[in-house]
């Protein structure tokens, strides 16, 4: 064939063109380009000197060494390169986008990118840029070294040592031989996926290993001989996900690895709230997950947040994952996901059993302080005022209540009927270092209840009330309750002494509600019935104070239980997901508190009645003041804690104002204020009271 350039055009179907066709000639310096689609077959024996373009469509060798030696041959992105299962060679074959196939080959490739399959002989590869692919079986003997770009193998390649310099990347999901990564990286998986190296494994101090993590799996290398990581660093690269695990295994060698160990780890994309680090057994290499709530430098965990963050600590490590969103937490996430909220419907049912209590029981309502044949004296004193002269009407009432003992009739006034309504509110502030927050809680109510003497000195009563609550806590939810109370009392009068004892119960249907958003907004909320029974003993003695312009004084004593049982009782998610929705162990609280103090009334006689001034001081102690709850998250079953609400001071002051009408005709009326204050506590409540006796 003379010196010229052949351009070849073969549509489809295959066209054969063997060397007596003019194409392939067996001399000179002719250059051939392929740029048809189909497929063009030499079979002749060619020895032209000029390049071998293939630009598109396939050229195949119909013989062995059909193909010219000396002829630089080019495989663009398009063309294929077909050897026809049969020995050939080409001395130098850059592989630029296409694809090398089928065959042994004897010569050098060298690839900027493009896929080789099938492949034999002695040939080598040098990768230099690029993504090349290696898919089937190959067993090419030459060495493979990769410069730069990607070397991806898919397929096996067992019989050629692979070298990786600076620059270049070895990765895939197939098999190749033994492996030398000399300053370069390697890259298990197509994405996440195991390369597995048939032979030894060397990696360099300038060396990189990339692995790729997802919540559920990690890219992986299994060698089967022998496996030296010389102090390369571990390149990590976390995708998103819901859950991930703590332990992964991103290398394994059945040869062992002696004691080689890598060097750094560089994390990118690490979910928040956990570290990474690496760790070693006779043949595995792994990559841990610490799940570490870090709270910024300078601060620590306050005990909720530990209370919390342990837990959930322990059970990553216990089970070896946990999903996602846990990791991500803040100190002030581990706040927000406590469920302190369930602690204040507590206090709340204290607050409320204890205003019942009030109404029920109060010892100074008109006609409660004084048996029949004693208690006019005492009242006499009461509202007396010697120093002034009186009206006619004062005398009038005053007479009224100041006549002799009615001894003879012990059944004078012997029922009385009222109802009340009564209510308040108190704050009570957190604790900075417990981790508590500021908790506030309502309650307005009405009662109605009977008195009935069954003796001169002997008082019994019953009440039945009804009303709701809710109650509050700063940066964790609120919730609220209908409720309904009852209760009976006794109380006797021994001259100026007076004991009398109570006992309550109260059941409450209770919802709460907290929103959390941590990861999304979720409304978690939970309803459920609860019970609470309460009792108290008080025990006082009134004297009149002569130097005190005739005011009563009444030193008591009282000592009062209030037992609050919790069900067992779980959240649901309104809207958003369960992800951080607890589950409440059921729970029996009961607070024993003590009261010492002095109650003082003063009366004064009107024209058609009496109007008493009354007060109270006193000082509590409370021998529970603690309010914590047990829960547990349903993602994690197991990882169970404590929180603790804002609590109460221990000591606290009470103090009471309250004024009373009692008219001639049977009705009274009164009204009082009540207030609790420690360091801790603001409480303020009234009531107001409307009676008939007969």
């Amino acid at each position: 064939m003379a010196a010229a350039a052949t351009r070849c055009r073969t549509p489809s179907p295959i066209r054969t063109v063997a060397a007596s066709d003019g194409l392939g000639g067996t001399g000179g310096s002719s250059a051939i380009t392929k740029s048809g689609i189909g497929t063009l077959s030499f079979s002749g024996a060619n020895t032209y000197t000029g390049a071998t373009t293939i630009n598109a469509g396939t050229l195949r060798g119909a013989a062995a060494n059909t193909f010219s030696a000396t002829s630089a041959t080019t495989i663009n992105t398009g063309g294929t390169l077909d050897l026809g299962l049969l020995a050939q060679t080409i001395n130098i074959v850059s592989l630029s986008g296409g694809t090398l196939a089928n065959g042994a080959l004897t010569g050098a490739v060298t690839s900027s990118g493009g896929t080789l399959n099938s492949l034999g002989g002695g040939m080598t590869l040098t990768v230099n840029s690029g993504a090349t692919n290696v898919t089937g079986t190959n067993t090419f003997t030459g060495a493979t070294t990769v410069n730069s770009g990607l070397l991806s193998v898919n397929g096996t390649s067992t019989a050629s040592a692979v070298t990786v310099n600076a620059g270049g990347t070895l990765g895939g999901n197939g098999t190749v031989g033994n492996t030398t990564i000399n300053g370069g990286t390697l890259a298990p998986g197509n994405s996440i996926g195991t390369l597995t190296v048939q032979g030894n494994l060397v990696l360099t101090a300038a060396s990189s290993y990339m692995v790729e993590v997802s919540p559920s799996a990690a890219d992986r290398t299994n060698v089967t001989g022998v496996a030296t990581f010389g102090g390369a660093t571990v390149k990590a690269s976390f995708a998103a996900g819901a859950y991930v695990a703590k332990q992964y295994t991103i290398l394994n060698a059945a040869g062992g690895i002696g004691t080689s160990t890598f060097g750094s780890i560089v994390n990118t994309n690490l979910p928040g709230g956990f570290a990474s680090s690496l760790s070693y057994d006779a043949n595995n290499a792994y990559l841990n997950l610490v799940l570490s709530f870090g709270p910024p430098p300078g601060t620590g965990l306050n005990n909720n947040q530990r209370n919390i963050a342990d837990p959930i600590v322990n059970f990553f490590n216990s089970n070896g994952g946990i999903p996602l969103a846990f990791g991500g937490l803040t100190p002030a996430g581990l706040t927000q996901i406590s469920g302190e909220t369930a602690t204040g419907s507590q206090q709340t049912t204290f607050n409320a059993m204890n205003q019942f209590m009030g109404v029920m029981t109060d010892p100074f309502i008109d006609g409660r302080g004084d048996g029949v044949s004693a208690g006019s004296s005492a009242g006499a004193s009461a509202y007396a005022s010697p120093d002034k002269p009186r009206s006619g009407a004062a005398r009038d009432a005053h007479a009224m209540f100041t006549k002799a003992p009615v001894m003879a009739d012990p059944f004078a006034q012997r029922w009385s009927v009222w109802a009340a309504g009564y209510g308040g509110s108190q704050t009570t502030d957190g604790n900075t270092t417990l981790g508590s927050n500021n908790t506030t809680s309502r309650i307005a109510g009405t009662a109605v209840g009977a008195d009935y003497r069954i003796s001169p000195n002997t008082l019994a009563g019953f009440a039945l009330a009804g009303g709701g609550t809710n109650f509050s806590v700063v940066n964790g939810g609120s919730g609220r309750s209908d409720m309904f109370q009852a209760g009976a009392f006794i109380r006797h009068n021994a001259g100026a002494a007076y004991l009398s004892g109570a006992l309550a119960y109260g059941w409450q249907d209770i919802t709460t509600n907290r929103t959390v958003t941590v990861a999304g907004i979720d409304q978690l909320r939970a309803q459920f019935n609860a019970n609470a029974f309460s009792g108290r003993v008080e025990g006082g003695y009134r004297f009149v104070s002569p130097w005190m312009g005739g005011v009563g004084i009444t030193p008591y004593a009282a000592g009062q239980f209030t037992t609050f049982d919790l069900p067992a009782y779980a959240e649901q998610a309104v809207t958003g997901v369960n992800t951080f929705a607890l589950a409440y162990a059921s729970k029996s609280v009961t607070d024993t508190r003590s009261e010492l103090g002095l109650r003082s009334d003063k009366s004064y006689a009107m024209a058609d009645g009496i109007f008493t001034l009354r007060g109270r001081l006193a000082w509590a102690h409370d021998f529970n003041p603690g309010r914590n709850i047990g829960a547990t998250f349903q993602t994690l079953p197991g990882a169970s804690f404590v929180v603790g609400g804002a609590a109460q001071a221990s000591d606290s002051a009470l103090v009471t104002a309250s004024v009373e009408t009692k008219w001639l005709n049977g009705w009274s009326a009164a009204a009082a204020f009540e207030g609790e204050f420690s360091d801790v506590t603001t409480s303020y409540a009234g009531k107001g009271v409307v009676r008939y006796s007969w």
